[in-house]
């Protein structure tokens, strides 16, 4: 045996190719996962050659306690953990990165499921190299897609990250060629379906539960849970769960099933998450996400703050870097410089968009009509077209389609469009 790897909560034996816990298919017999501790304690004295712990195997002792045992047991060997969110706070984590530069052990991002644990446990064993696709995952993951994912989060509350969902998710659908999804993952505080003004019917991510829970959410069965908002193209809406109180139960696993299930379903799927990332949902579709889209306000307890203070204590820790995370400046003025923040945050700028004057964003949120498409709001308009342009680009003929719906008069929305998009 010259491969270990520790998981608590998977059975124990010789991993082959008909072996269910064998992601890469690996038939050299070499490998051997264990679950307990003292399963892990007993192979420490084989002449290893790579080892990789879950963190969960050692849940009651500090790492200062075991990470050292494990390199004065195998000087030589190659050795990885990965960080166990559910037990360690930011400050443990920090202790075990520490302890992982100064003692040569690989550090796993921390928030991924089990099966993306196990999957890069594998391909560590064989030694390939994971850091070559971090570019694009910031846990160097990559799992079979088809739609684009697009996760949306603020940096501190009401910075608008729900608005800039729901009005890209919008304009994309106004394009008319793309079929789109929009996910209010904010389990804890759901207000796409109000900014939306649409009745949900009972339709949520909570009725998906049990499919997500055993993995088993076909596309078909994600498209029926929808509400379709067809005021300005046509949206598929995912309302949040009206039982706020289960946000916790949301599990790694169950988050990654349910964008798999989006990328089946839509060309583009935009997921409004929580900027706490003190649940899975919003870990999870942050670190699955192909587009990472921060919102921030012109202010020092949104970019400064806000931000910087999540980041110390776990963004990092999720192997999230800034330039892994695009920013978006919400309700900016003619005077101000958002490229200044860009450059303070090391962030590629997506998009500054303007604040719409007259309280008229206050009105639209009370009312429940979104600003795209507002004669009021053009300018507004033009830039989350521009930014659902960094997506998918406009053809020439949609280009020529677009200038000649901006150059036509728009009526205000009244009474009738509050109600039609109350009945969806």
């Amino acid at each position: 045996m010259r491969t270990l790897l520790a998981i608590p909560g998977y059975g124990e034996g010789s991993l082959t190719a008909n072996s269910e816990t064998s992601l890469d298919r690996r038939t050299d017999g070499q490998a051997v996962i264990v679950s307990s501790r003292e399963a892990l304690q007993a192979h420490l004295d084989d002449p290893l050659e790579a080892l990789a712990v879950h963190a969960g195997i050692w849940y009651d002792r500090y790492p200062w306690e075991w990470m050292p045992l494990l390199r004065r047991k195998l000087p030589h060997a190659r050795l990885m953990v990965a960080q166990d969110d559910s037990v360690y706070d930011s400050f443990l984590m920090e202790a075990v990165c520490r302890l992982g530069e100064s003692l040569d052990i690989r550090i796993l991002p921390t928030g991924a499921s089990r099966r993306s644990v196990l999957q890069a446990f594998h391909r560590f064993a064989a030694g390939q190299e994971l850091a070559e696709e971090r570019d694009s995952n910031p846990a160097g993951i990559r799992i079979g897609k088809q739609g684009k994912v697009i996760t949306v989060w603020s940096a501190a509350a009401k910075d608008g990250a729900t608005t800039v969902a729901v009005n890209t998710a919008l304009a994309l659908a106004a394009q008319g060629k793309l079929s789109v999804g929009l996910v209010d993952a904010n389990l804890r505080n759901p207000e796409v379906h109000a900014c939306l003004s649409m009745a949900t019917d009972g339709a949520s991510a909570f009725s998906l539960r049990s499919k997500l829970q055993t993995q088993r959410l076909t596309r078909e069965e994600l498209l029926s849970a929808c509400r379709l908002y067809k005021q300005q193209g046509r949206v598929h809406v995912l309302p949040g769960s009206p039982r706020r109180d289960t946000a916790v139960d949301m599990t790694p696993e169950m988050m990654e099933h349910l964008i798999a299930a989006a990328r089946s379903a839509f060309d583009v799927t935009v997921i409004d998450v929580s900027g706490s990332p003190d649940n899975a949902a919003t870990i999870g579709a942050v670190r699955e996400a192909d587009e990472r889209w921060l919102v921030v306000q012109n202010r020092y307890a949104s970019y400064r703050y806000g931000w910087g203070e999540w980041f110390a204590c776990f963004w990092s820790y999720c192997g999230l870097l800034p330039q892994d995370v695009s920013l978006v400046v919400n309700r900016t003025a003619a005077a101000e410089r958002p490229e200044r923040i860009a450059d303070y945050l090391g962030m590629p700028l997506a998009a500054a968009l303007p604040n719409v004057p007259g309280g008229l964003g206050l009105r639209a949120a009370d009312e429940g009509v979104p600003l795209y498409g507002r004669a009021e709001a053009l300018v507004f308009s033009k830039q989350v077209d521009q930014l659902a342009a960094r997506l998918f680009p406009p053809a020439g003929n949609d280009i020529q389609v677009r200038l000649s719906l901006e150059a036509a008069p728009r009526r205000k929305p009244g009474w009738f469009d509050r109600l039609t998009a109350r009945l969806g």
